[in-house]
């Protein structure tokens, strides 16, 4: 589902939920005539949306193999060749020897950041392949990942979490994030969430310094991967006890704690609607649930160690297993999904990771990075100021100043976010009869008149 579908589909359900006629007459704080002229507005807004989405001429890509041949079937090298030149010179490959690597895009999709085990990063712009940054930090790198603008990184060390600017200038050291295993940024809430060795969950505000919250994940284990849900800023962690655990800042326990696997939890990935997440088992089952209800829709099993997981904006699901990495495009729609693509790599994978409005998947493995090509994958419309590839520097720095003018609380994260914007109605309080006095006191009652 596209992101400009998704919001006609919101705006429908809110004013389905006006229903006037139940409304009128039986409220006081809210008159009937604000009721519907707040309806009419919904509506109006709902048909912007509409006449919008015509002005999208892009469609998204797909693969149509010949008769009798499955699409995985299909190598890079076929699909290369049938696509224009800009396309094609989007499947690179990195040979690189201080893996195994992680890496991350930037909000808009256009700068690419690796870091190596072994100490060494590079930042460039994918798209040209221009190189900016290149250094080695001389101490393992475990994660690294962009903050709220493509001109600063955060790489987590053996010993601490380092912050550095695109020339590789050291802007800060957070000391009290000590062994720092993995990262994972929230661009609304200007949060940089950790986790570390020994099992501790930090949230820090990039915006003044400060540690928001720190809570130790006891009973969890020490997770293998963490994701944010897109949709309201819940954390997600999967790991070593086979639970997955929705994590806020506001909550020292996690909200929600779901078993889905009896034993390791390999890896996680959340849609970018927040209504479903993807968990992979030691065994190598591959199963769905449903966030909504916290049921599990299906499963399918995949041959060797799942090392990583991710989903792309139109439902496509990548599973690393080894060498291997296998692409599903029917994710909600069947229960033994069969493979779309299949991609064999140089070494073992750590970390596979869409690009936003690119049909491009990244792959992190240990001897360097490999770009492929997903036909489908990616949403072509580009909604909002976020996600925009080619913003000039004045751009760039407008939308620096906006996010921090519009960052949302730490308070502000929940699991429903519909209802931040309602009123709280305290709770009736039940009305208790009055019990009628006696006449004289207790004790002056014969006992064959106390009852």
């Amino acid at each position: 589902m596209s992101l400009a579908q998704n919001v006609v589909d919101v705006r429908a359900e809110q004013i389905d939920k006006f229903n006037l006629k139940k409304i009128r007459g039986r409220t006081r704080k809210t008159p009937y005539v604000l009721l519907a002229k707040k309806k009419d507005e919904l509506e109006k807004n709902l048909e912007i949306v509409r006449d919008a989405q015509i002005l999208n001429t892009e469609s998204n890509g797909f693969l149509v193999p010949d008769r009798d041949v499955p699409s995985y079937n299909v190598q890079q090298a076929e699909i290369i060749s049938c696509v224009d030149m800009a396309s094609a010179s989007k499947n690179f490959s990195l040979d690189l020897a201080f893996g195994p690597y992680r890496f991350d895009y930037s909000i808009t999709g256009r700068e690419l950041i690796i870091g190596g085990k072994k100490g060494h990063i590079g930042v460039l712009d994918w798209m040209t392949k221009d190189l900016k940054l290149e250094k080695d930090l001389l101490e393992s790198v475990n994660d690294v990942s962009f903050l709220h603008v493509s001109t600063i990184f955060a790489a987590a060390q053996k010993r601490w979490v380092h912050i550095y600017d695109e020339q590789g200038v050291e802007l800060h050291c957070m000391k009290t994030l000590n062994e720092p295993k993995l990262l994972e940024f929230l661009p609304r809430h200007l949060l940089l969430v950790t986790t570390t060795a020994t099992n501790y969950l930090h949230y820090l505000d990039i915006s003044t310094g400060n540690i928001v919250a720190s809570y130790l994940m006891k009973e969890e284990g020490n997770p293998h991967s963490i994701k944010k849900n897109e949709a309201n800023g819940v954390l997600l962690t999967a790991g070593s006890s086979g639970n997955v655990c929705m994590w806020t800042p506001n909550e020292k326990k996690p909200i929600v704690k779901i078993k889905t696997n009896a034993g390791l939890n390999r890896g996680l990935a959340v849609d970018h609607t927040g209504n479903y997440f993807v968990t992979a088992g030691s065994n190598g089952a591959v199963k769905v649930f449903d966030i909504r209800n916290y049921k599990q829709l299906g499963v399918t099993y995949v041959s060797g160690q799942v090392n990583a997981l991710d989903i792309s904006q139109r439902d496509c699901l990548a599973v690393a297993a080894g060498q291997k990495v296998l692409v599903f495009n029917e994710l909600f729609q069947s229960d033994n999904m069969k493979p779309y693509l299949k991609h064999y790599v140089a070494g073992d994978v750590r970390q596979v990771q869409f690009c936003d409005h690119e049909d491009i998947l990244g792959i992190g493995h240990a001897r360097g990075f490999s770009s492929i090509i997903v036909p489908g994958s990616g949403d072509p419309h580009m909604a909002g100021y976020m996600h925009n590839p080619f913003e000039s520097k004045k751009q760039r720095r407008e939308r620096e100043i906006r996010m921090l003018l519009e960052k949302l609380q730490p308070e502000m994260i929940c699991l429903n976010p519909g209802t931040i914007n309602k009123v709280y109605e305290p709770p009736k309080k039940e009305e208790v009869e009055p019990v009628a006095k006696p006449e004289k006191p207790w004790s002056l009652f014969d006992r064959f008149q106390r009852k």
